[in-house]
């Protein structure tokens, strides 16, 4: 039987997330919480950034993201304050702790992308096309 495409993706996206967090654990951190201050550090001077963000983002829900940033704050990677537009809202600022971690985080997910797309090679615009079209299908099979 030929390779199935949602084993490969599965496969492929945990051995993405083991090599993830074995960088992440060599700045004493997890793989979600570098994924988060890497969003934050990328996107923070473009708009404030809340938790909505955080959840649509990373396709999460609430909870999970309520969970994520309290721990993110208590362990002093994150502070969350009020909005300069509106003080019901939290914005997601990083520490300098985690600013310190962002540049070297940067450094390693830029690596790591040029790596895949040059193993792809000059299919790497098609194979993004493909798997964009796939998350477009599975998301509708969602609603």
């Amino acid at each position: 039987m030929s390779e199935q495409i949602g084993i490969l993706l599965k496969n492929i996206n945990n051995d993405l997330g083991r090599y993830s967090d074995r960088e992440a654990k060599k700045m004493g951190i997890t793989q979600v919480q570098m994924s988060i201050i890497d969003f934050v550090y990328r996107n923070e001077s473009k708009q404030e950034l809340y938790q909505t963000d955080v959840e649509r983002e990373f396709n999460i829900q609430k909870s999970s993201a309520t969970a994520l940033l309290k721990l993110m704050e208590k362990r002093g990677l994150i502070v969350r304050s009020p909005s300069k537009t509106d003080s019901r809202y939290k914005m997601i600022l990083l520490t300098a702790r985690a600013r310190q971690f962002a540049k070297k985080i940067r450094l390693f997910y830029d690596a790591t992308e040029t790596n895949l797309r040059r193993i792809l090679g000059d299919d790497s615009d098609a194979f993004i096309r493909n798997l964009k079209s796939l998350k477009t299908f599975m998301r509708s099979q969602l609603d």
